[in-house]
């Protein structure tokens, strides 16, 4: 076989549908089986992010209380002081 005939059938092979239509499968499958892994990675690092969302929406609301707790001391230390002043000038 000369380089011609061989460079004719190689092109031939190229140029067949049944090629390229082998390719596009593999091509699909490899897609597919690269993307459920993928999709398995994204879910997993979902659900950490949701629980760490979780922890930290549980410490804000212990923030909150605990804020919540400062401002009604705060609001009687107000009260006692003002009662307190209010009597020294009666």
């Amino acid at each position: 076989m000369d380089v011609v005939t061989i460079v004719s059938a190689t092109s031939q092979i190229a140029n067949s549908q049944v090629v390229w239509s082998i390719l596009c499968i593999g091509l699909a499958v490899y897609v597919l089986k690269h993307s459920s892994k993928l999709e398995e990675r994204l879910l997993n690092n979902l659900d950490k992010l949701t629980a760490a969302q979780t922890e930290q929406a549980k410490t804000m609301e212990k923030i909150s209380e605990n804020l919540e707790t400062v401002e009604q001391r705060m609001d009687r230390m107000e009260k006692h002081i003002y009662s307190d002043k209010k009597k020294e000038s009666a």
